[in-house]
């Protein structure tokens, strides 16, 4: 009986399961470059937005379908908040960010939602439900929530009439760390 040498049977399949491996990876970062590059405007930065640096542009569908991005508000500053109809913290925290919405015409600002994580029809429902009065940019392939280096909402970003970050809340968002916010980013309140 002749025994069948295994030995010369493993490194071939180990070989094609590398091979396979490699393939998959390239083929994954090919698909996030190309769709990071659909509504992301990159510059030469390449880390996280931090407070001092420009905020990244971007350009996203609102829920009545016009475009909406950082362009939209330039020139008025501007707080921009991530979130998502199932995350109980945002939830507890709309209210509030309604509510300087509500304010911002007349104070000089700007307050964008940045829907996350969420389908459309979720964040329209929510909409309605909360009776949101602000713009709701949907990020529904998790786009500008990486170029923001966010990791799940809510997460909210003050920016100045110049696209600088002057302030960051990760986490759920209080009124004094609002007024703080705006205050910083250059609203007169």
């Amino acid at each position: 009986m002749k025994k069948k040498n295994h030995r010369r049977l493993f490194p071939s399949i180990r070989a094609a399961a590398l091979r396979s491996l490699l393939c998959c990876a390239v083929v994954l970062v090919f698909t996030s470059a190309i769709g990071w590059a659909q509504h992301v405007q990159h510059g030469t930065q390449s880390s996280a937005p931090n407070v001092g640096t420009a905020a990244i542009d971007f350009d996203l569908r609102s829920m009545d379908g016009s475009s909406v991005g950082l362009a939209t508000f330039r020139g008025k500053p501007l707080m921009m908040n991530f979130f998502a109809s199932w995350c109980d913290p945002c939830r507890e925290e709309m209210p509030l960010i309604n509510e300087i919405a509500a304010r911002s015409g007349k104070d000089g600002y700007a307050v964008l939602g940045i829907a996350v994580e969420d389908s459309r029809a979720a964040i329209m429902q929510y909409a309605q439900e909360a009776k949101l009065v602000f713009p709701i940019g949907l990020d529904l392939n998790s786009t500008v929530k990486r170029a923001y280096r966010i990791f799940g909402p809510p997460a909210t970003f003050f920016i100045d009439a110049q696209g600088t970050i002057r302030d960051v809340v990760i986490g759920p968002m209080t009124a004094e760390r609002a007024r703080e916010g705006l205050k910083k980013a250059g609203a007169t309140l």
